[in-house]
């Protein structure tokens, strides 16, 4: 499963990781993780692959005591957002922005340089 040799890529920025749901019929899956950053901080991860190869995700990135950093995901409800149904929520700000981190490779890329 790739899931498992990114998170082995990235093992040094995880305190803890936990494969909560997986459940995978021919193509499609369902992928539910919960985990802890070096830094203390969560991060909630849903990537659901459908028939037909829809997909839906949902990647949260949180304080340690929850509250949002920045979450990531694909809803088709911010139609105007140039890269929709892509998009990126961040604290303070009421409109979604752009957001090019489509998978966990770019969002783990993206983390590990945040850690650093």
């Amino acid at each position: 499963m790739i899931v498992l040799a990114l998170f082995d890529q990235y093992a040094w920025m995880f305190q803890s990781w936990q494969i909560v749901r997986y459940e995978q019929e021919g193509n499609t899956y369902l992928l539910q993780v919960e985990a802890t950053l070096i830094d203390n901080s969560k991060l909630s991860l849903k990537d659901y692959v459908f028939q037909g190869n829809r997909r839906k995700y949902a990647y949260q990135w949180m304080e340690p005591d929850g509250r949002l950093r920045r979450r990531w995901d694909n809803a088709p409800h911010w139609p105007e957002i140039d890269t929709a149904p892509h998009h990126l929520h961040i604290p303070g700000i009421d409109q979604p922005q752009p957001s090019t981190i489509t998978n966990l490779e770019d969002l783990f890329a993206f983390l590990a340089e945040s850690l650093q």
